[in-house]
């Protein structure tokens, strides 16, 4: 709180004490009192007035000076009046009353949100295990009476079964480190199970898959990013535009390893590349495909920003689309308390 600033809030208390001064002054010199004796009423009134301001400003100043710190020093704000000292003026005091019984309505706002979250997240969690046991007993009747129509059946049902998967990874993204398990895995292993995963589109969409250097070791959790690369062969699949090609190559540099992932599709708007990570942004291209979620790629962010993975997307003129994701090396990620 700046001093001026003090002074113009209590500009109507310092008008008032000055004409009341001048008042007394000019009645006082009226009653013949001698100017010395004047002057020196003057000088204690105005002292008292000067030592008064001073004080209440030193007292507030401090308090609130104390309340901003501990308000930059928390993380959880919603806690400030709680662990706040007490105003010794009695402003400050109504002040900090009402807040703090404006801050435990939030907070049990708050607290029950979270649980309805929870919740939440327990019936998805609970509805996806419970509906991936009729899409796989759908697939095994399908795999075993093979016709064209059975076949067109266990296409969808492949469909279904990774929306499902979709589904479960955004309800579990709030609290994704909980299924985390960081261990030594390579390149060459993530990216095979996520083709293997994805082999019948691949093979549906006439594509050549082309790897190049991916025998380097990586820390990662191997799941998340095995989902992470399948999201970006399904995108690659989507927005094909001839025989799908896909490209998955690395490099080892000082302190990462990076993963690159092209493709020969559509490629995606300039005005589009900063948003795609965004979540429900679809841009131009879901304009134009309407089995366009958006979620995708928020997902992919969100999850390798769990695990200190950097990743960034670019689509060089004339199509296609390049996806890098940054592998932390083993110091990083063990400085990072992965």
């Amino acid at each position: 709180m700046k001093l001026t600033a003090y002074l113009a809030d209590r500009l109507f208390s310092l008008i008032s004490l000055t004409v009341a001064g001048l008042l007394t002054a000019g009645l006082l010199w009226l009653i013949e009192v001698p100017v010395f004796w004047i002057a020196f009423l003057e000088a204690l009134l105005c002292a008292a007035a000067l030592a008064s301001l001073l004080w209440d400003y030193r007292r507030r100043s401090r308090y609130y000076r104390r309340l901003s710190s501990l308000l930059e020093q928390l993380e959880e704000k919603t806690l400030l009046m709680e662990i706040a000292e007490r105003p010794d003026f009695l402003d400050g005091q109504i002040l900090s009353e009402i807040l703090r019984q404006n801050q435990k309505y939030q907070n049990d706002r708050i607290a029950q949100a979270e649980r309805e979250m929870r919740d939440y997240r327990d019936f998805l969690d609970t509805w996806v295990h419970e509906i991936k046991t009729p899409i796989t007993s759908a697939q095994l009747i399908a795999a075993n009476e093979k016709n064209p129509t059975t076949l067109r059946m266990a296409d969808e049902l492949d469909k279904i079964d990774r929306y499902v998967e979709l589904v479960l990874y955004y309800a579990r993204s709030g609290d994704v480190e909980k299924d985390f398990r960081v261990e030594q895995t390579t390149l060459q292993s993530l990216v095979s199970a996520a083709l293997k995963s994805y082999s019948k589109p691949i093979i549906q969409a006439g594509g050549q898959v082309h790897l190049e250097q991916l025998d380097i070791p990586v820390r990662a959790d191997r799941k998340s990013c095995v989902f992470v690369l399948g999201q970006l062969i399904s995108n690659a699949v989507k927005y094909r535009q001839e025989a799908l090609r896909l490209t998955f190559s690395a490099r080892q540099e000082k302190n990462q390893v990076l993963l690159t992932v092209r493709d020969n599709g559509i490629g995606i708007p300039a005005a589009d590349l900063p948003r795609v990570f965004d979540k429900g942004f679809t841009g131009q291209n879901g304009r134009r495909f309407p089995q366009s979620t958006g979620i995708g790629l928020y997902l992919c962010r969100k999850l390798c920003g769990r695990m200190n993975i950097a990743l960034s997307v670019r689509s060089p003129e004339g199509g296609g689309t390049e996806v890098t994701l940054c592998f932390p090396t083993e110091s990083l990620l063990r400085g990072a308390g992965l």
